[in-house]
């Protein structure tokens, strides 16, 4: 079993929660910093005016992770963890992230898991109210959690379509902010993202992801 969250559920954590340096008020009004933080910072509760640095948010964001990590593979909170495959473990550490490890443990009771693959949907609202940020969020990360694992990624170009497509678009979203529907077609707005990140990186300007570039995204 892999022992950290893989690139393409990091990516899903850092590009739904984005990165704030100054304290605000989350969706349903808790003080929030960083990558989504609530906890305390150096001893101190969030609150209002509080401000950090990049570095201190990326701290942050390992730590957080790390922690959702270990609830999505304990199987006291996901019962069939150890015969999930990475991307479902981390695609519901983001989840976990989100939404807390007393949900976790609510998605994951008495349910298959194909079963937890779709009850992942019903994770939308906030006070109440359906959200469009979390009904997203709840997408890709049901996207991530049935997307094959392979270790070997195939070169991908213009056309192309599957699930390695899926992952490259969460991690171009991620690394770029481009907002790309991660729907597993490679079309022209992928292809420019794939143009855009080469180009970002020093790395031949051709629009196909190929093993340097995709060596490059997964070390994001």
């Amino acid at each position: 079993m892999a022992d950290a969250i893989n690139a393409a559920g990091l990516a899903l954590i850092k590009q739904f929660e984005g990165c704030k340096l100054t304290a605000y008020k989350d969706s349903v009004g808790v003080w929030t910093i960083g990558y989504g933080h609530t906890g305390k910072v150096d001893g101190k509760s969030v609150c209002k005016g509080m401000t950090i640095t990049q570095s201190k948010a990326n701290s942050l964001l390992e730590s957080d992770v790390a922690k959702f990590w270990g609830y999505a593979n304990n199987t006291s909170y996901v019962p069939l963890a150890k015969s999930m495959n990475e991307n479902q473990r981390s695609a519901l550490t983001s989840f976990a992230f989100n939404c807390g490890q007393s949900n976790l443990k609510t998605l994951c009771k008495d349910r298959t898991i194909a079963e937890i693959g779709e009850a992942l949907l019903l994770y939308n609202k906030a006070g109440g109210m359906v959200l469009s940020g979390l009904t997203a969020r709840r997408r890709a990360e049901r996207k991530l959690y049935l997307t094959e694992v392979t270790h070997d990624m195939d070169t991908l170009r213009n056309g192309d379509k599957g699930q390695q497509v899926t992952v490259l678009q969460i991690l171009l979203n991620s690394a770029l902010g481009c907002g790309l529907e991660t729907d597993g077609k490679f079309g022209n707005l992928t292809k420019a993202a794939v143009e855009q990140y080469q180009a970002a990186e020093g790395l031949t300007v051709d629009g196909i992801c190929g093993p340097l570039t995709w060596d490059a995204i997964l070390g994001e």
